[in-house]
């Protein structure tokens, strides 16, 4: 017997769609599973990724183009395990990237992107099964019906905008056989619109559909945007080593992560070549229920999150430590400056803001020196859908590694709830401060 919300039955009231966004009942699907385990290489709940790469390979079987004679083309593809277990199916399975010696993509970094390739492939890949070409996926260099079928894995986000969006969707239209699928996963927003960040959107799915239905293709005909009520569907941070904690990374991938003030998770989009049949736009199904469900859940997270202090990490960059940008919610704030021995004397501190859905319209709320002493705390109002950048500098960057950054939701009246003005004081020592010192030595 399964556990409520395990196992196989909890997939018993809920279809699984080729079309869809990533759901932990997904892993725990026999199809989904066995893919993993014996086609992937793969442990089921091991990321998102997993899922994708599951979702497409399984989309590709279903529509019957994983066969002896096929011929297959990745996009993006890189070194990912999904080129070698749709290789061992298919006639020729061709890799394409931006392999480079130079390229901004390190993994993919390369003279020979073949050897590259094959260096990964697990044993019993035959290479003559395998070739890697570097290749922009807005430009195919193939002729025309070239290939049974097309994936990409978290890639076309990264191309650039809504036109070349198009024309990619174009390119593989037209290396497509008649009957070809082209499957592929990207990422969408909950209750936000698309966030166009440079090289990396997150798509609202309504945009996400309009651009599928503008292309010469065919998606399937419903989008289930549906996310199960479930701990483990309940939205987690992505970066644990930002609180301290960067074993974390190896113990939880979030399903629908929190990033930043945004919901989000993975989809899976099937899209086919069918010359002459009349176009049906997808059917959004589930979403707005899907939106308040795991809003509801990203505010208690937010709360419990700032409920005490989080110690944050600090990266230096020039002649400031800097922490990674932080949601706060609507909440006064405390941020603690801490001195450790040898620390510098005159430091100042940095607040800006921005909209979580905008990306270069960074706004200065505060820029305060902080006067001598072992700690400083900083107040201020934190407001909804901002996400807040906190930089700590000095005239000098030497010693700035003896300087801690932590911060915390504060009582009510810490900030001027009207203005959001800051105060910057220097609280009593406490035993916890003393404790941190006296690691620190």
């Amino acid at each position: 017997m399964a556990l409520d919300g395990f196992g196989p039955s909890a997939t018993t009231d809920k279809t699984l769609g080729l079309q869809k966004v990533c759901d932990i009942h997904d892993f725990f699907h026999p199809e989904i599973d066995r893919i993993l385990r014996k086609e992937i290489g793969s442990v089921p709940f091991g990321s998102r990724r997993a899922w994708e790469f599951a979702m497409i390979y399984r989309a590709i079987a279903q529509k019957g183009r994983l066969h002896g004679e096929a011929v297959g083309l990745g996009m993006g593809a890189g070194t990912e395990k999904l080129i070698y277990a749709l290789a061992k199916h298919a006639r020729k399975t061709v890799a394409t990237d931006l392999y480079t010696a130079d390229g901004g993509w390190e993994g993919v970094r390369t003279a020979d992107p073949k050897a590259l390739v094959m260096s990964r492939a697990p044993q019993g890949v035959d290479p003559e099964r395998v070739d890697a070409l570097t290749m922009d996926m807005r430009e195919l260099k193939f002729p025309d019906d070239s290939f049974d079928f097309c994936w990409s894995t978290g890639a076309i986000e990264h191309i650039g905008h809504d036109e070349d969006f198009a024309r990619h969707l174009a390119e593989v239209h037209r290396v497509l056989r008649p009957g070809g699928v082209y499957a592929f996963t990207t990422a969408v927003v909950f209750g936000l619109p698309t966030l166009r960040i440079p090289h990396n959107y997150y798509f609202h799915p309504e945009h996400l559909v309009d651009l599928l239905h503008a292309s010469p293709l065919h998606a399937e005909p419903e989008f289930d945007c549906r996310v199960t009520d479930h701990l483990f569907n309940r939205p987690h941070v992505e970066r644990f080593q930002d609180y301290g904690f960067a074993a974390g990374n190896q113990i939880s991938k979030p399903v629908v992560s929190f990033r930043r003030g945004t919901l989000l998770t993975a989809n899976a989009m099937v899209l086919t070549k069918e010359p002459g049949r009349p176009k049906q736009r997808p059917k959004v199904t589930g979403y707005e229920a899907s939106c308040r469900q795991l809003r509801r859940h990203a505010d208690n997270l937010t709360k419990h999150l700032w409920k005490d202090y989080q110690l944050l990490q600090t990266e230096l960059r020039g002649r400031e430590l800097v922490v990674q940008p932080q949601y706060f919610g609507a909440a006064s704030t405390v941020v603690d400056v801490i001195r450790a021995p040898g620390a510098p004397d005159e430091l100042h501190a940095t607040v800006k803001s921005r909209r979580v859905d905008e990306f270069d319209d960074w706004q200065v709320d505060l820029e305060v020196p902080l006067p001598p002493g072992s700690s400083n705390q900083i107040a201020f109002t934190a407001t909804e859908g901002r996400i807040y950048s906190i930089s700590v500098g000095k005239a000098e960057r030497r010693h700035l590694d003896t300087v801690l950054v932590r911060a915390k939701h504060a009582a009510a009246g810490t900030a001027s709830a009207e203005t959001g003005a800051p105060r910057v004081h220097q609280p009593a020592r406490t035993s916890l401060l003393d404790r941190l010192r006296r690691a620190i030595r």
